[in-house]
């Protein structure tokens, strides 16, 4: 049994105490995928570091440098975890963080706008050389173009923010930048999450969150042959695997963008969760 931990919710920064108790009441646990825009719970807190040591694992890491801005109002900045992200990557093996730049947000204009194509991929540089510091080996990363959910674009109009669109030449301008930036990285460096339309683009491959072939070659453990995962959207590679979240957990990115809650939870409030217990605690753990 593989853990998504989880599409519903950040749950290593928000909901550790939950994620701890539910690992250690199973019994058929074989890898964990951990999706998240905060690792330092996954070094800090003793459990889960021994968890990451002990079971095959890999972490979806999302960084888009929006962090503190109106689309992503509670997310840490990356300069506050990265002692934590050059950590987790000594302790793991080289490509079990992944590095997601997900969703593809610029400003809120046309996609083949020159400009804004330039401050996005700016954004994108800096992370890229920031993130190579602190992660060996860092040869890619994982994107997507957000897609207009109704109570995202609901909550973005609220803010005062139009939804981006993009044309297909945008994207098309966007991701052959992107890969020029990893022109010294591997055949396919950037790796789309669920965009057909951009297939065959030279330099990309499609993508697996929840990816067994990966997993296999990192552990050498028997992940590859498992089926894909049937709940999710058409062109997902993931094989199958249980999300212990819940779209009920609120996190507190409060990302504007985020398909998984209906609302966001209030940057900054502390958001409550149940330990492995039973009993009510904060987010931070206490």
């Amino acid at each position: 049994m593989i853990f998504s931990a989880s599409r519903r919710t950040d749950l290593p920064a928000f909901f550790p105490d939950f994620l701890e108790g539910r690992i250690a009441r199973s019994r058929k646990l074989e890898a964990l995928v951990f999706w998240t825009k905060d690792v330092r719970n996954l070094v800090r807190r003793p459990e889960l570091a021994a968890v990451v040591e002990r079971i095959p694992c890999l972490v979806q890491f999302t960084a888009t440098g929006l962090a503190g801005s109106t689309w992503e109002p509670g997310t840490p900045q990356l300069a506050e975890q990265l002692p934590e992200i050059g950590e987790l990557g000594r302790r793991l093996p080289r490509g079990a963080i992944v590095w997601r730049f997900d969703p593809i947000m610029p400003a809120a204009v046309d996609g083949a706008d020159q400009k804004a194509i330039n401050r996005l991929l700016d954004r994108f540089r800096r992370l890229r050389d920031v993130l190579a510091k602190s992660l060996a080996g860092l040869d890619g990363v994982t994107v997507s173009f957000p897609d207009p959910y109704r109570k995202a674009a609901t909550r973005a109009a609220a803010a005062g923010l139009a939804w981006p669109v993009f044309s297909l030449e945008g994207k098309r301008r966007i991701i052959e930048a992107m890969v020029g930036e990893f022109s010294a990285a591997g055949a396919a460096p950037i790796r789309f999450c669920c965009e057909p339309e951009l297939a065959g683009l030279p330099g990309t491959a499609a993508a697996a969150c929840v990816d067994g072939p990966l997993l296999e070659r990192l552990y050498g453990q028997p992940f590859s042959g498992l089926p894909r995962d049937a709940g999710q959207r058409p062109g997902c590679n993931c094989v199958k695997s249980t999300d212990i979240g819940s779209y009920g957990m609120p996190c507190g990115h409060g990302c504007l963008y985020c398909y998984a809650n209906a609302a966001p939870a209030v940057p900054g409030r502390a958001v409550r969760e149940t330990r492995g217990d039973g009993h009510a605690c904060s987010a931070s753990g206490a």
